[in-house]
């Protein structure tokens, strides 16, 4: 959304700016409450606050969180505006909703104190148009409203309520009161909200102290091939889907209308989501399938790294796994490489381990109350070989240490590498040809590493 009208004060402007506008209030300065704008919750702790999307910031409101919806009665009224010698004023405001729920109410009051609870006054209801809602939140000029009555201390509210089950999105902007036919801001020109382009790494690594995207509740459209189908009672409910190798590469879509298939490189249009703790596209509008049959290589982890966050929806490996509790009860079971054990969950497959054994496990790391990994069929689990994974395949690795960015390791077989920190975090992953290798470690801070590949461990410096 663009702002609509420019005024005199960098903020807003009380009072009289000129002959014909009395209040103004754009929300850029990202505050809420400046110019006197003052908020009351009687029912519930949900709360407006300043948002902002393409550059534009604007009040927003939304009893949802956290996948759940609380009842809540909101009010966010405007300071008192002196139309004592108004004409004809208006008041005009844009907005845009998204969900199912009660309408926002939006009313006047010339006896309200400015500070008591909002039903100790009067208030006249005020009729606008208001936008038709949909997971693009379109934005709709409210129209110049009537004021049908005036005083020295007129007050504006709008009013926002939700239940347990349910409760819309509101967003509100460019609030002003002024005569009827004032030129420069009487109509809200609103440009079409568009989706953005944003890879899942950007979606998925931008996020707030809590975890939450900062992309939360924008339309973006991205793309990444598909590595696992949801499926509940056999019906697709949703998908994972990856843009490359490593940290914060993946997402779920929520998305029961479209059908894919593993491997298909699909690029789909939604709305950033956060339910259940899990950053996901829900309301998507578009899955378009590019190609088909491709693959993602696994992003090989400790059962138990530093940050489980940066792998949420990642399809990764854990190896040389010991089974250290076969059933937790509840479809899971633990694995530990002895960094610390992870759950592995029957949510996409079922397993029955055997207590004792080691296995390598491929998964897409899901998260409901704490994180667990997911292995999609029977070839994402073996036990893990001894015969052939404890062969001493690692021959040399030169030179060590290493001060120009680059080392080589030879080995007997092809193998996977794995290069880790010393608190045990993945930092470089490859699949090694049989023979010699010559690896870039030059991302590489100075420090020291272990370089493991199958059994064979062994310590990388690099200068």
């Amino acid at each position: 959304m663009k702002k609509l009208y420019i005024l005199g004060l960098s903020l807003m402007s009380l009072g009289a700016v000129n002959a014909q506008t009395y209040l103004g209030k754009d929300f850029e300065d990202n505050n809420l409450n400046s110019g006197g704008f003052t908020t009351q919750m009687p029912i519930g702790t949900t709360e407006w606050y300043v948002n902002e999307y393409s550059n534009n910031k604007y009040a927003k409101i939304s009893n949802y969180n956290g996948g759940n919806r609380t009842a809540s009665e909101a009010w966010y009224i405007t300071p008192a505006v002196d139309l004592s010698s108004a004409t004809s004023p208006i008041l005009s405001f844009g907005n845009s909703t998204n969900y199912a729920g009660p309408a926002m109410e939006v009313s006047f009051s010339t006896d309200y104190d400015g500070t008591s609870a909002p039903s100790s006054a009067t208030w006249t209801s005020l009729t606008y148009s208001a936008s038709p809602g949909g997971n693009t939140y379109p934005w709709v000029n409210s129209g110049e409203i009537a004021i049908s009555s005036t005083s020295a201390t007129t007050y504006f509210a709008f009013k926002y309520t939700g239940s347990a089950t349910d409760g819309a999105t509101w967003q509100i902007d460019s609030v002003f009161v002024a005569e009827v036919g004032t030129a420069f801001n009487t109509t809200v020109v609103v440009a079409p909200v568009t989706a953005v382009e944003k890879t899942i790494t950007e979606i998925q690594s931008n996020v707030s102290s809590a975890d939450i995207s900062y992309y939360k509740d924008s339309t973006v459209t991205t793309s990444g091939i598909v590595t696992a189908i949801n499926l509940y009672n056999g019906v697709i409910k949703g998908f994972f889907i990856q843009d490359g190798v490593g940290a914060w590469t993946g997402i779920y879509v929520y998305d029961p209308a479209n059908t894919v298939s593993r491997g298909d490189s699909v690029t789909v249009t939604g709305t950033v989501d956060e339910y259940q703790g899990v950053t996901q596209i829900s309301n998507v509008t578009s899955t378009i399938v590019v190609n088909s049959f491709n693959d993602v290589s696994p992003t090989l982890i400790a059962t138990y790294p530093t940050s489980y966050e940066e792998y949420e929806s990642v399809l990764v490996k854990v190896v040389n796994a010991n089974c250290t509790e076969v059933s937790d009860g509840f479809g899971n079971f633990k694995v530990d490489d002895g960094s610390g054990y992870v759950k592995v969950t029957d949510a996409l497959f079922p397993y029955t381990p055997s207590m004792g054994t080691s296995y390598n496990i491929t998964g897409v790391m899901q998260y409901y109350l704490y994180f667990k990994l997911a292995p999609r069929d029977a070839n994402d689990i073996s036990v893990y070989t001894s015969i052939k994974e404890n062969n001493a395949v690692l021959t040399n690795v030169y030179p060590n240490p290493t001060s120009n960015g680059m080392v080589t390791v030879e080995v007997k077989e092809a193998s996977d590498l794995v290069i880790t920190d010393i608190l045990g975090n993945v930092v470089l992953t490859k699949m090694l040809v049989n023979n010699r290798n010559t690896i870039n470690v030059s991302n590489l801070a100075a420090g020291n590493y272990i370089l493991r590949v199958g059994s064979s461990v062994q310590q990388l410096i690099v200068k």
